[in-house]
């Protein structure tokens, strides 16, 4: 077995592997992702850097920097499109005329003919779209220690900027290996403080939000490697998207969430090596439910095939479907207190196939690219435009360097 292939395969996280006390590492990741029709562009290159700093601690440092342009739905329903139209009108028009020797006056019509420019609907349908374009940098700083036989501490901070939100979190992970490091068990906790700038009346406002984990990750055999975790949260504050709208009564006003959300996330992965074929499969479930209303489902399938001592091809499938959110229609009636037609929230599924291909041509680096397929569709029998669904094309390369 390669050392690529166990990379790939049996590393599900850092904690499971011993630190490298001697080398460090960069990676260089760009992505692409663009949707059909150029509705939303985002290029995404990404910087992780990792070094030891004593043979038992090390820090990662990641930095990202997206840039997103494009359209996306405003949440008002689709309308037709309007063009001006010249109209010639005739009408009947009735005047005094003059007639005879004695001048008498009677009562007669004439048609008028006058042109006049009006608006008119055509076409089919078109979903309204907000233009946008922003820029996020963030920075991520992680540090890890195994001071302590057996256990192992890692605190880490985040921030992430754009023009109108910013983001600050801190959090802090702990594990304990058990079994001569085959069982590793962890918690996690972490706190997000978040402002928002909300376009409607050009005030920043608040959204905190609080995330616990446990997970255990056992080592069943030397092929096969089992990972579970359970994770609550809980946000308050602006939960609103500050670009959304959506029609109450005939009228289109800024769409209102509640100010509070909790959600439980479950998820299970399986990794197992198959030795007489020389690949490994990747298997996960993840279930998600929410205060919303919204619940989910999400499986994935990857297999990691190696093919000589270099090369790893990894096909990819993952399926995704959520049930709709208990305020979201495409229009509303009456007072309601909270609505939104965000598509997001809908009924929906998305699928996503992809193949990756990584090439080592050395201990000391190692090449990715990826293209990914992703489709999203709606489920509520129509109800919502199909329009408001993306599919997109993803592409992603990157570079590994250890020294």
């Amino acid at each position: 077995m390669s050392k690529l292939h166990l990379s790939l395969t049996l590393a599900v996280i850092l904690w499971v592997s011993p630190l490298r006390a001697s080398e460090e590492r960069i990676d260089l990741t760009l992505g692409y992702y663009l949707e059909d029709h150029n509705r939303v562009e985002v290029w995404s290159p990404v910087l992780n850097w990792e070094t030891p700093l004593t043979t038992t601690s090390l820090i990662r440092l990641q930095a990202v920097y997206d840039v997103v342009s494009g359209a996306s739905p405003t949440g008002a329903p689709p309308t037709k499109p309007v063009r001006e139209v010249t109209k010639t009108i005739t009408s009947t028009e009735t005047y005094n005329a003059v007639s005879g020797p004695s001048g008498r006056s009677r009562r007669a019509t004439r048609k008028v003919t006058n042109k006049e420019t009006v608006l008119e609907e055509y076409g089919e349908p078109i979903l309204p779209l907000q233009q946008f374009e922003d820029a996020r940098l963030g920075v991520n700083l992680e540090w890890e220690s195994r001071a302590i036989d057996n256990w192992v501490f890692t605190p880490s901070a985040a921030y992430s900027t754009e023009q109108d939100y910013e983001s600050l979190t801190g959090a802090i992970k702990v594990g304990r290996e058990f079994n001569d490091k085959a069982t590793l068990l962890s918690a996690a906790l972490s706190f997000t403080s978040d402002s928002v700038l909300v376009r409607w009346d050009d005030e920043w406002k608040d959204k905190d939000t609080t995330d616990g984990i446990i997970g255990i990750t056992q080592v069943i055999n030397p092929t096969t490697l089992l990972n579970a975790s359970f994770t609550a949260g809980r946000s308050t504050g602006y939960l609103s998207d500050q670009y959304k709208s959506a029609m109450v009564d005939g009228e289109v006003i800024p769409e209102v969430r509640p100010d509070a959300r909790t959600r439980w996330v479950g998820m299970i992965t399986l990794n197992k090596m198959f030795t007489p074929v020389d690949g490994s499969i990747e298997a996960s479930y993840r279930y998600y439910k929410d205060t919303f209303g919204v619940s989910a489902n999400t499986y994935a399938l990857t297999w990691f095939q190696n093919v000589g001592k270099s090369w790893v091809i990894a096909p990819s499938f993952r399926y995704y479907e959520q049930s709709e959110a208990d305020f979201y229609a495409p229009a509303f009636e009456g007072n309601p207190q909270y609505f939104s037609a965000d598509y997001r929230l809908s009924k929906l599924r998305s699928m996503t196939c992809g193949l990756k291909v990584v090439w080592k041509p050395s201990s000391k680096v190692q090449v990715s690219a990826a293209y990914d397929r992703y489709i999203m569709e709606g489920r509520d029998g129509g109800r919502t435009s199909a329009d408001a669904y993306p599919s997109a094309n993803i592409f992603t390369v990157g570079i590994k360097l250890w020294y």
